[in-house]
């Protein structure tokens, strides 16, 4: 512990060079990774050191640099009844921001990243952003209809065989006519199911062979059958980003969980160098993130 806080100066010094970096070369997400770091000033400003010092060190995580901007682009003008289903937060803390006669109800399980959630929303005096604890199941039972729903790198996590699609189809349905879904979940040459030791979320359930479900990684195949055929519709865009060279992101995400944010700190860097939009799946090297926008069909 005592050699990650000597660590803090170096890493702040990398974080800034590394955005410098990225914004020189039009790396994606900057608007986002600037917004990062007014949170940071405020959540530190407020006393929230702990989170104010992870975006103040890494504003934005690797894919989210695609994610983000992916996400705001999918948007209606003139945002209204809007939810997000456990996004990272700066997601909607962003977009509650930009467009502020919108009303965002978050949905989250997790009551610790909720809770940092609502803070993080009253350091920045946003009041157009409600919290709920419940899991997105809770969504079958309740007759609110939403222009815009958003759930980033969120189903991939669900645990259970076929929770990905049922979570799908209750997005869906508790969009109104016309409304927006947009989702983004990782991707990979074949599907395949990442299982470790720890159960991260605290919403996964008892563990298999000692360890916990953690996430689906979704071939072309699987990005269709279990997300988007299940709902009878077409997407209305579907966007690919990846690595550019095959184990690159594998790499990162093993020294992430090794070295925090003295890994994460160059994450805009290593977006910029390493990680690009591809026109289609096929043409993918090796893992990455797919967008969706889909579209509710109006009666």
């Amino acid at each position: 512990m005592f050699a990650d806080w000597l660590s803090i100066p170096s890493a702040y010094l990398r974080s800034r060079a590394s955005l410098a970096y990225a914004a020189k070369r039009n790396g994606p997400g900057m608007e986002f990774a600037q917004f990062g770091k007014v949170l940071a000033r405020r959540m530190i400003a407020r006393g929230n050191f702990r989170v104010g010092l992870t975006y103040l060190l890494t504003p934005v995580n690797i894919v989210r640099y695609f994610e983000f901007p992916f996400a705001l682009s999918c948007l209606a003008e003139g945002l209204g009844d809007c939810l997000d289903v456990a996004s990272p937060r700066l997601f909607s803390l962003f977009a509650a921001r930009k467009h502020p006669t919108a009303s965002i109800r978050v949905i989250n399980p997790d009551p610790r990243d909720l809770s940092c959630t609502a803070r993080a929303a009253k350091s920045l005096r946003l009041n157009n952003i409600f919290t709920e604890c419940v899991a997105v199941e809770r969504l079958k039972y309740t007759a609110c209809q939403y222009q815009s729903i958003w759930s980033i790198s969120v189903v991939e996590h669900i645990a259970g065989e076929t929770a990905d699609t049922d979570a799908m189809c209750t997005l869906y349905k508790a969009l109104e006519p016309g409304g927006r879904l947009i989702v983004t979940v990782p991707v990979d040459r074949k599907f395949w199911l990442e299982y470790r030791r720890t159960d991260l979320y605290g919403t996964q359930g008892t563990a298999r062979d000692g360890q916990f479900f953690f996430a689906r990684h979704y071939d072309r195949a699987a990005v269709f059958q279990r997300l988007v055929d299940p709902l009878g519709v077409q997407a209305s865009v579907i966007r690919w980003f990846g690595e550019k060279t095959p184990g690159r992101f594998a790499s990162h995400d093993r020294r992430w969980q090794t070295q925090g944010f003295r890994c994460t700190a160059d994450d805009a860097r290593e977006i910029v160098d390493n990680y690009t939009e591809f026109a289609d799946w096929s043409l993918m090297p090796g893992q990455g993130v797919c967008g969706l926008m889909i579209e509710k069909v109006s009666n």
